[in-house]
């Protein structure tokens, strides 16, 4: 369970709404305050622009039971629509690739590369079709699996209505940039009082992605 939590999780975030995270703000001021979701959905208009997207992240995963946290760090790529890499290389190494119809992982301990298709697991297409409406921030769309809450002028939580996304987390907070076209953070919350917050930093928008990062094992 802990495993296919970490792939629903990967998947869930919106990678590629983080495009403009390390641009300057936009010149016009955001509204000094939130008043209905629809208007938040307009200021989210700017997330349709970026088709690929490369960035560094920082993952923190905090146990509470234990009351232990550990820090993960790594980097990203995404293609709207066809693909995710997700990379880790600190304090281990890993590559996971996921596609509507297929995850493939590598790990440098064993050398391995792990395939599993969709029929494998049914719940990676569903997965990777909700990640879609991410992309657009059509909140309109996400409405329909999620209900959605204004917590502040910059930060949305959402509640899954999915029984299967409550298996994974019971909400994911999303902290905008100032300039509504990125997202600087992300929390996801689950049932045990565990978290997962995602910090993206390095952004680099409609770069080309070299072909080989794509390969497994990674070169």
């Amino acid at each position: 369970m802990h495993y296919m939590r970490i792939i629903a999780l990967l998947l869930l975030c919106p990678l590629s709404l983080l495009r403009a995270a390390d641009t300057a703000v936009a010149a016009t001021a955001a509204p000094p305050t939130l008043a209905t979701l629809a208007e938040f959905a307009a200021w989210l208009r700017p997330l349709a622009a970026v088709r690929s997207v490369q960035a560094e992240y920082r993952q923190t995963r905090l146990l509470r039971s234990l009351n232990f946290s550990l820090s993960i760090h790594g980097h990203m790529a995404q293609e709207q629509g066809r693909r995710l890499l997700w990379a880790t290389t600190s304090p281990m190494r890993s590559t996971c690739i996921f596609s509507e119809d297929s995850f493939q992982q590598w790990d440098a301990e064993t050398g391995k590369v792990t395939s599993l298709s969709a029929a494998d697991m049914p719940w990676l297409k569903v997965l990777f079709n909700c990640q879609k409406q991410w992309l657009s921030g059509d909140l309109d769309a996400l409405a329909t699996d999620f209900s959605i809450e204004p917590l502040d002028d910059h930060t949305l939580r959402l509640t899954p209505r999915r029984q299967e996304f409550q298996l994974f987390f019971t909400q994911i907070e999303m902290r905008f940039r100032p300039s509504y076209d990125a997202i600087a953070r992300l929390v996801f919350s689950e049932k045990n009082g565990d978290s997962m917050q995602m910090d993206f930093f390095n952004i680099r928008n409609n770069e080309p992605i070299p072909e080989q990062l794509w390969m497994l094992p990674p070169k």
